[in-house]
């Protein structure tokens, strides 16, 4: 890699050249892929808060999937996303799917060698005849085929992709469904009556990596790919400013890597200042927008929260507000979901979402 181009990524979406943690979820869906219809890795829902890496995850097992023989339509839950669906998929497999339709040749390869074709129609029917149509084809040429749906919500779409794919499953069809959305959204689609079948699917919670030194590693690594270096104690100090958190890995190393690029080794000042933007970073990319949807309520029970150190008691936190423990409970459980809080015990909880509690002292008058 070039050692002028800055090699981190935090922005939305990119993979990253080294991908910290997640190795097991990536693990137990390939496995779903080679295991055949049935298994319940095949339709598997990625839920976590924003820059908790959702949507590199969905990429990143696409691309994976690509190099084992499946073709992937990456969509997201808009309006419109069913035919979307459809589109991706021919976009991705036209050589195949041209047989079954109408088709006309677009483009011959050098010295006349290979055909491009585009599909001009598709099949007629509703869209599961239309998704059925697509897999015989597909199924001719020993070819699986990866949905990925990203932000998901409840809506009709969704409900009737569910639905759709519940019946693609009972006919064995080769045919994975990956999703990933934010806690709130995920359990609105989850509480949906219609879409029962979606509760068996495989649910991972993406929050920090708790394993320090796959953070360490996944810093220190992805800075040689530049062909520089990084001080022993300034990576340690970047690791703890990451709190694990994956976009914040991305966004510590992109600031630390930029302080004074013409040098082979980053610095501790380098780490120093690179924090500093990366704090304001965060707050402006992910803080900011996380708390503007807290209801207030939610935001109070945080408050409250910033008396304590680093645990709260929830016995606590409810006399501090006013309430009952089982009212507090339901913030509680509210905050957990998102990713914003996690337990530390029973009746004892910390601050997940890094960075999160010295925000809320700033903006919010508290001193910690």
């Amino acid at each position: 890699m070039d050692d002028k181009i800055n090699p981190f990524t935090p922005t939305f979406g990119k993979v990253p050249p080294l991908f910290a943690g997640r190795k097991y979820i990536i693990k137990d869906v390939l496995e779903g892929l080679q295991a055949g219809p049935g298994n319940p890795n095949r339709a598997s829902l990625f839920v976590g808060a924003r820059g908790s890496g959702k949507t590199a995850l969905l990429v990143k097992i696409a691309n994976e999937a690509s190099q084992r023989g499946w073709i992937s339509a990456r969509v997201t839950a808009v309006p419109g996303m069913l035919e979307d669906i459809l589109e991706r998929t021919y976009a991705a497999g036209n050589s195949f799917l041209a047989e079954g339709a109408e088709s006309k040749i677009t483009g011959l390869s050098v010295a006349g060698f290979g055909v491009t074709r585009e599909v001009k129609s598709k099949p007629l029917g509703n869209w599961r005849t239309q998704m059925n149509a697509v897999l015989d084809v597909l199924e001719r040429h020993s070819i699986g085929l990866l949905i990925t749906v990203d932000e998901v919500k409840n809506t009709d779409e969704m409900r009737l992709l569910a639905a759709t794919f519940q019946h693609l499953v009972s006919e064995e069809r080769e045919v994975v469904l990956l999703m990933a959305g934010l806690p709130q959204n995920a359990s609105a689609l989850l509480s949906d009556e219609s879409v029962s079948f979606l509760r068996r699917a495989a649910s991972h919670q993406l929050g920090a990596i708790h394993e320090p030194y796959e953070v360490r590693e996944t810093i220190q690594k992805t800075i040689e790919l530049s062909g520089r270096t990084i001080d022993e104690t300034a990576l340690e100090e970047a690791t703890i400013a990451t709190g694990g958190f994956p976009f914040l890995i991305q966004l510590v190393g992109y600031h630390i890597w930029r302080q004074s690029p013409s040098k082979n080794m980053i610095s501790e000042s380098d780490v120093t200042k690179g924090i500093r933007y990366a704090q304001e970073d965060m707050e402006n990319r992910i803080l900011k927008l996380t708390v503007s949807e807290l209801s207030d309520r939610d935001v109070q029970f945080l408050l409250a929260m910033l008396q304590d150190d680093e645990i709260s008691q929830l016995s606590a936190i409810a006399e501090r507000l006013g309430v009952s423990l089982t009212y507090a409970g339901q913030y509680r459980l509210r905050l957990i979901e998102q990713g914003i809080i996690g337990a530390r015990g029973r009746g004892k909880l910390g601050f997940d979402l890094p960075m999160l509690k010295d925000y809320l002292k700033r903006t919010h008058s508290v001193k910690g």
